[in-house]
């Protein structure tokens, strides 16, 4: 279940990076500088365990397309901050609009209780894939794995 559960997350955001022109890859790190406040370059590397050097070429594919800008940070000028557009919040907005309203359509079907319930399982299942994610991008490759991404 959680296997198809993530294989449909995939396609779904697969879907919308279509509807925008973009490449999954790029719409990832969109939804990155859209959820995470004054976001560097760096720490979306950091998040995404891409070199800094594919960070810049999806910034800069993100920028010309208008979904992203590089704002000096006002705390720090030397450093610049990533800041999804209006039009790309919008635009989201939209489509997980329709997404949520099926959604909650499809949980009016469960009590308080049930609900809660799931809200706990959904929240330990994320930290564990953190947890996971993080240990498993820690190791060293295994025989036949590449060492870095092509």
């Amino acid at each position: 279940m959680m296997r198809e559960n993530a294989s449909r997350a995939v396609i779904l955001h697969q879907t919308i990076a279509d509807r925008f022109g973009l490449n999954s890859t790029d719409i990832k790190c969109l939804d990155l500088a859209r959820d995470e406040p004054a976001l560097t370059a760096g720490r979306l590397a950091e998040l995404t365990g891409m070199s800094t050097s594919a960070i810049t070429a999806v910034l800069d594919r993100l920028e010309r397309r208008g979904f992203v800008e590089r704002r000096r940070d006002p705390a720090d000028r030397r450093k610049v901050i990533v800041v999804a557009t209006g039009e790309h919040v919008r635009r989201n907005a939209e489509v997980f609009a329709r997404l949520a309203a099926e959604v909650n359509a499809l949980l009016d079907d469960y009590d308080e209780e049930q609900l809660a319930a799931f809200l706990a399982i959904g929240r330990r299942l994320n930290a564990a894939t953190r947890t996971f994610t993080a240990a498993l991008g820690s190791e060293a490759p295994g025989p036949g794995e590449d060492s870095a991404p092509s």
